[in-house]
């Protein structure tokens, strides 16, 4: 386990899902000597109508995922992350050895009797179940960071009700794609704020820029067709800021 852990929502079998999740684990992972993957599911006693945690039982879980990292890691386990969904909890570990993952689930458990659960094991050398499944997809990732700009907003008074301009960087591999990218986001209702020649892979960068709300509720709508945009053209989405408005 590192200390790089973030969450964030997505859809897990078309419903609502919350993935919190060790992104730390990347720049170590798959671990040889960890080649399995480990589970327990827990049945919530009071999950919300959408089937993600609710308030109520918030601290009974936490206590729980206590309980499975104070009882389960340890030189031949690692903790990687959990999802919430469709009533249930699953928290993922990679084991060296699978044969005793029920036993050492069920005394981990035995204080929470009142919740039901399975553990169980598969091989995943690969890690394939952190890579392709906790593990946050590029756009996952910045809505991950849309969040952190609109919390380090909150945090300096800004009640993000107020609409005002916010720029969006992106860069690319070459002026043709740029342009395509520029043409497009203008479509869109963004405006050319500059133009920027750097180094590296993709030398071609660009400042855009619209006026809109940067909520929590709202953000998102507007960098991820950015996002996709940019990825499309073969370049890369960089990021939005905006003025602080109390």
């Amino acid at each position: 386990m590192t200390d790089d852990w973030d969450f964030y929502f997505l859809r897990v079998d078309d419903k609502p899902a919350s993935i919190y999740v060790d992104l730390g684990a990347v720049a170590t992972a798959p671990l040889a000597h960890l080649p399995h993957m480990a589970y327990v599911r827990l049945n919530m006693l009071a999950p919300r109508d959408d089937g993600l945690s609710s308030q109520g039982e918030f601290d009974t879980l936490v206590l729980i995922e206590d309980a499975l990292k104070d009882g389960l890691v340890d030189a031949r386990t690692d903790y990687v992350g959990r999802c919430t969904t469709d009533g249930c909890r699953d928290f993922f570990f990679y084991v060296a050895e699978p044969a005793d993952w029920p036993d050492r689930v069920a005394a981990c458990l035995q204080a929470f009797p009142a919740y039901r659960h399975e553990a169980g094991t598969r091989e995943d050398p690969g890690w394939s179940a952190y890579f392709e499944y906790l593990y946050p997809s590029e756009a996952d990732q910045q809505t991950i960071q849309n969040r952190h700009v609109c919390d380090n907003l909150q945090s300096h008074g800004d009640a993000l009700t107020e609409p005002r301009e916010i720029d969006h960087w992106a860069c690319f591999p070459d002026a043709r794609s740029r342009d395509a990218f520029v043409e497009e986001a203008q479509r869109l209702g963004f405006a050319l704020r500059a133009q920027v020649d750097n180094e590296g892979e993709r030398p071609c960068g660009v400042q855009i820029f619209r006026t809109d709300v940067p909520s929590h509720g709202t953000i998102d709508s507007v960098t991820l067709p950015l996002h996709a945009l940019a990825v499309q053209l073969g370049g890369e989405y960089d990021g939005w800021e905006t003025a602080v408005l109390t």
